[in-house]
């Protein structure tokens, strides 16, 4: 006589339906996911004042936060300057400046500055600017005009209030010129805030501490890099560097899966990458069973 139907184990590997949801509106259906007490945890990657708000609106839940950057580059004096202009060059003008861990800010030791400052721009008539669909493309149109006009806003305002135009600073077409300003101060947006265009702003300091202090001094904490050929420079930098992650001898915007990746400060909180996502997004339960 048959028994009753076998119910059927969902293979381990298969995805339980509804476990992965796409939607997508405006601030209020984000407002409403961030707030909703059937979310168990939040990740969000955009601005740190939306970021700010999401925090306080989903507490008390978890939030992942990957926010805003403006990515410091340290040279020390003893620094393959070849090597760090050409890292200047690649990493603050790729996807035309539209990345948190572009090179924002260019930190140079007194001694090599004029020189780093010529090999730079030596560089830039190489940074094509054009149509993105283009392989050689590195800086093309910015996400609307309203970018365009805050990044033209920004450098104009740099050099009203000191900074050298050292090249860029003008349009081409619909696109803002691979652009490097020199010496901009502080209070100024270009060098305080992420301008997320083709922009890089250098400046230079005394020493290697007093360039660790001016990266620190900001109030973004993502990656930040520094080129040097001395072990000592690189080490305290490890331990110096008030950042999520610290790249010695590379473009701060390097990143791997296999390491985490997130910052400090207005820059977030939490990592990213595989591993360290999901355990940003597990809850660790202690058991103890009495016999």
């Amino acid at each position: 006589m048959a028994g009753p139907p076998r119910t059927r184990t969902p293979h381990r590997g298969r995805r339980p339906a509804g476990a992965v949801q796409l939607v997508t509106g405006d601030t209020e259906v984000g407002r409403a996911l961030t707030t909703h007490p059937g979310v168990a945890a939040v990740s969000f990657t955009g601005s740190a004042a939306v970021g700010h708000r999401i925090a306080r609106d989903a507490a008390p839940r978890k939030v992942v936060l990957e926010l805003g950057s403006n990515a410091a580059l340290v040279v020390a004096a003893d620094a393959d300057l070849d090597a760090a202009a050409d890292a200047v060059a690649r990493g603050g003008y790729y996807a035309s400046g539209q990345a948190c861990i572009a090179v924002q800010r260019v930190i140079a030791v007194a001694e090599i500055a004029a020189e780093l400052e010529r090999r730079i721009t030596e560089r830039l008539p190489g940074v094509v600017v054009g149509d993105p669909r283009e392989e050689d493309t590195r800086v093309a149109a910015l996400i609307d005009e309203a970018a365009t006009e805050r990044v033209l806003t920004w450098i104009d305002q740099a050099r009203a209030a000191g900074a050298r135009l050292v090249a860029g600073g003008t349009r081409v077409g619909r696109c803002v010129a691979p652009t490097l300003l020199a010496e901009v101060p502080d209070g100024q947006p270009a060098w305080d805030e992420e301008i997320f265009g083709p922009v890089v702003a250098l400046r230079t300091v005394p020493d290697l501490d007093a360039a660790y202090d001016l990266v620190n001094a900001g109030r973004y904490g993502l990656h930040a890099a520094v080129f040097t050929r001395g072990l000592d420079a690189a080490f305290r930098a490890l331990d110096a560097l008030d950042v999520g992650g610290v790249v010695i001898n590379e473009v701060p915007g390097y990143r791997s899966d296999v390491a985490p990746y997130g910052g400090v400060k207005d820059s977030g909180l939490g990592r990213e990458g595989p591993r360290f996502a999901i355990e940003e997004l597990t809850v660790t339960r202690m058991a103890v069973i009495r016999p």
